[in-house]
Formats: structure tokens, C-alpha cells, sequence
């Protein structure tokens, strides 16, 4: 027997609660919902609990979440209980508990939950959540060009922020202010050069700072003897992978990093004219994006 205490729906339920128990009942999600319920069956499904509700052909959602909004919290329980039910599934404890799962998510919001009692479902004291404020602060990683390009970071790069040697700070600030006054639409090859040098120079006076790291990371580079070879003899590609590896750039930016790397090495016109590689603003954009992006990750980890 269920040790949380068996509950009762005293008031009427968060319309978010409501607006989700809707979704649920039409099911149209496969992946949060077991079952798919076409208008016949959404009739069907009310009549099992005592409502006398038949679909009029309208959009099934919203004809749910109306008639919803117009029951009394008894009968919003039943409802509840009936699509926990495993009599509502045939027997399929597959289906239960997806349906289980999702209707706790639910519930939550109405500090609600589902607990059984033998075989027969019913409403509890919701399960406590566990919530980890730093993970709801994180930038959740960026997978694809439109989100990484819609992450938001600030025009102002400053490298003094990073507390490198300061000699060769001076000369890559330059270089950074340089770029920031090319017109990208104007100059993207340009553009896109001096980022990625600039980008190769910051990582290597960051590799130069945290020596004794870089060299023991298992993507540093090595010879044919095995020896791992000396910072400034790294490629970029190797330095964006060590950095990723020590938690200094975080995996969206190693994957687009490597974009800005393989547009850099266009510098040879050869190259450039074999793969017919013509940028445009968009590409400088997606560069800056990635620039911006390294340098606020490497200066929290500065």
C-alpha cells in the first residue's frame, strides 16, 4: 500500500494544468501521450467516466480543453484517474507508464501527483522537486547555425579581461579592433582571416598560461614518436579541441570554431579558387558569432 496520503481535487485546477490534461487526452504527441484519440474516441473516452460530451468536429483541442474548463473538480478526478488506469490500456504497463510519467508532470504544477494503491490509481502529495538553480541558468549548447547564431554576446571585446601575457595582448587587441572596423559587408574575406588568426593567438597565449594542462590533455598533439609537440607548433584545430577538452570552450563552440578554421584556411588563394569559396556578410557573421562566443567562454574560465 501506497505510503503518501490519498488526496482529493478540493478546487478547480491551474488553467496550465488544464491546457496540458487537453493535450494529453487528444494524445497527440506519441512521444509524451500512449494514445491518439481520433473524435469518435474522445467522445468514447468521456462517456467511460459519466460526461456526456460528443465531439462536434471542431479542432479536437480546444473542444477538450472547453470542456474541461466547465467540470467540477470531481469530475476533473475522474478524468485524471480514468487515463492512469490500466484498464484504459488494455493491460499495456508500456502504455501506463508513459502515461503515468507524463500525467506526474502534469500534476506537478497543482502540487499533484499519481501513486497506486493495489492495482487502482490515485491522487497524492506531489513528489518533491530537485531543481539545481545553476543548471536553470546554463546557455543550453547550441546544435545548429540559427540557434548558435541567435545566442546573444556582447560587441565588446576586451582581452585585457582574459589575463594574458600582456605584450601579446597588445598586438591581438589590435588586430580584434581592426576587424571591428571592417564593414562586413564589404570586407568578409578579410574579415574572416583575422578572426581566425586572432582566434589561433588567443588560444595559444592560453595554452602558454595553463602550460602544464594543455600538455597533458588527451587531444593534445604528438609527433610520430609520440612526443607532444610545443604549443606554437599546434594547429588551431588542435587547440579548439584541447580547450573543448578542458571545459575552457564549451561543444557549440568547438563545432563552430572549426567552421571559422576551415573558412581561414580559404587565406590561400589556390585553395579558395579550387572550391570556388565565395563569403558573404553572412559567413563574416557566423565568424564573429564564434569569435564572440570563445572569448566569453575563455573569459569566465579566464
Amino acid at each position: 500500500m501506497s505510503t503518501k496520503r490519498e488526496l482529493h481535487i478540493g478546487n478547480q485546477l491551474d488553467p496550465a494544468t488544464l491546457d496540458s490534461l487537453a493535450d494529453f487526452i487528444c494524445g497527440d504527441d506519441e512521444t509524451r501521450f500512449p494514445v491518439y484519440r481520433t473524435s469518435s474516441n474522445l467522445t468514447r473516452f468521456f462517456t467511460s467516466v459519466n460526461i456526456n460530451a460528443v465531439h462536434d468536429g471542431s479542432t479536437r483541442k480546444w473542444w477538450t480543453l472547453g470542456i474541461l474548463t466547465q467540470l467540477t473538480p470531481l469530475e476533473l478526478e475522474k478524468i485524471i484517474l480514468r487515463i492512469v488506469d490500466l484498464r484504459e490500456y488494455k493491460g499495456n504497463k508500456e502504455q501506463l507508464g508513459l502515461a503515468v510519467r507524463t500525467m506526474n508532470d502534469i500534476l506537478v504544477m497543482d502540487n499533484l501527483g499519481i501513486n497506486f494503491v493495489s492495482s487502482r490509481p490515485v491522487l497524492t502529495d506531489a513528489t518533491p522537486i530537485n531543481i539545481d538553480i545553476s543548471d536553470l541558468t546554463k546557455v543550453p549548447i547550441a546544435t545548429d547555425e540559427s540557434s548558435f547564431l541567435k545566442q546573444q554576446f556582447s560587441d565588446v571585446i576586451d582581452l585585457g579581461e582574459l589575463k594574458l601575457d600582456a605584450v601579446i595582448t597588445g598586438f591581438l587587441q589590435a588586430r580584434v579592433d581592426e576587424v571591428q572596423a571592417c564593414p562586413r559587408d564589404k570586407v568578409p574575406l578579410g574579415t574572416i582571416f583575422l578572426l581566425g588568426s586572432t582566434l589561433e593567438g588567443i588560444l595559444i597565449a592560453v595554452a602558454t598560461k595553463n602550460l602544464p594542462s594543455f600538455m597533458t590533455a588527451k587531444a593534445a598533439p604528438k609527433d610520430k614518436s609520440g612526443t607532444i609537440l610545443k604549443v606554437y607548433d599546434w594547429k588551431l584545430s588542435q587547440l579548439i579541441d584541447v580547450a573543448q577538452e578542458l571545459d575552457l570552450l564549451k561543444l557549440d563552440v568547438k563545432k563552430f570554431s572549426h567552421e571559422l578554421r576551415d573558412f581561414r584556411n580559404y587565406i590561400h588563394p589556390y585553395h579558395q579558387m579550387s572550391y570556388q569559396f565565395s563569403p558573404d556578410q553572412h559567413t563574416a557573421d557566423i565568424c564573429w558569432q564564434v569569435f564572440k562566443a570563445a572569448f566569453a567562454q575563455l573569459k569566465v574560465n579566464s
